[in-house]
C-alpha cells in the first residue's frame, strides 16, 4: 500500500518509501559496475545514506528519484576513482538502468569458443589451469583468450575494447579470479584500455542468478543506520525549533 500511495500522489512522504523503491536497483546497478559484493554493499551505502542527508520530505517522486540516480552514478564513479585511479567517462544513462542484463544478450555474437570460456570461467567457476587443461592450450594463452571474450562483451554494453592486445593482463586476470571467487579485489591503477574487460567481468557475474541480491544482513544494518540518521536528524530539528 505504501508503494501505490507512493505512485498514486507521485509523492514520497517518508524514507521508507524511498529506501523500499531503490534499494535494490542501487544494489543491483553497483554489482554490475564492481563485481563483488563487498564493493557493492559500500556503493550502495554510500548513495542511499547520502540520499537521506539531502532528503527533505514531502517531495515530488521524479526528483527523489532523479537524485538518487545521481548518487548511485556518484558511488561508482567514486569507486573506480579512489580504488583503482581512474576516472571512468560518466555515463548516466547506462548506469540508470535497472536491469540486469541476461548472459544470452552478453554472449551474443560471441564465438563457440569464447562462449565455452566464460562459461567455464564464471559459471562453472574453473580456474585458467583447469581450463588450458581441457582446451589443450597454455595457461597463459586461456587467460588471454578469456580476456578476448571479455573485451567482446564490453562492447556489447556499450564500451570500446582496448585498441591493441589485452593491457595488464595480470591484474585484469587476478581481478577476474576475485570476483568468480566472490572477495573483494585487490587494488591496483587500472589502465584505461583495462577497464572495459573489468566492467564486462562484473556484468556477467551480476547476470548469473542471485549474484547481485544483497544479503539480509547487509539490509537490516543499512536499514537500522537510515533510521537511526532519520532519528538524529528529527531531534537536531526539534531543539533549532525550540530554541
Amino acid at each position: 500500500m505504501t508503494h501505490l500511495a507512493v505512485v498514486r500522489g507521485l509523492t514520497y512522504t517518508n524514507g521508507s518509501q524511498v529506501f523500499t523503491r531503490w534499494l535494490m536497483p542501487t544494489y543491483r546497478s553497483s554489482f554490475r559496475w564492481t563485481g563483488n559484493r563487498a564493493d557493492s554493499e559500500d556503493a550502495t551505502a554510500w548513495a542511499l545514506l547520502k540520499m537521506a542527508n539531502h532528503l527533505h520530505l514531502p517531495e515530488l517522486v521524479q526528483v527523489v528519484d532523479d537524485g538518487v540516480l545521481d548518487l548511485t552514478l556518484g558511488a561508482i564513479t567514486r569507486h573506480w576513482a579512489e580504488r583503482y585511479g581512474f576516472q571512468p567517462v560518466r555515463c548516466a544513462e547506462m548506469f540508470a538502468s535497472e536491469a540486469t542484463v541476461p548472459l544470452d544478450v552478453l554472449f551474443h555474437g560471441l564465438t563457440a569458443e569464447m562462449r565455452l570460456l566464460l562459461v567455464l570461467r564464471f559459471l562453472r567457476r574453473r580456474s585458467p589451469v583447469a581450463i588450458a587443461a581441457q582446451l589443450r592450450i597454455r595457461p597463459e594463452a586461456a587467460r588471454l583468450r578469456i580476456l578476448a571474450a571479455l573485451a567482446h562483451v564490453a562492447q556489447r554494453i556499450g564500451l570500446q575494447p582496448p585498441s591493441s592486445e589485452s593491457p595488464q593482463v595480470a591484474h585484469v586476470s587476478a581481478y577476474v579470479d576475485d570476483i568468480v571467487a566472490r572477495r573483494r579485489p585487490v587494488r591496483f591503477e587500472v589502465a584505461p584500455e583495462a577497464w572495459p574487460m573489468m566492467i564486462a567481468a562484473g556484468h556477467i557475474q551480476a547476470a548469473i542468478a542471485g549474484n547481485d541480491l544483497p544479503a539480509k544482513g547487509f539490509v537490516r544494518s543499512l536499514e537500522r543506520r537510515l533510521e537511526e540518521r532519520s532519528e538524529r536528524g528529527l531531534v537536531t530539528r526539534l531543539r533549532i525549533w525550540s530554541a
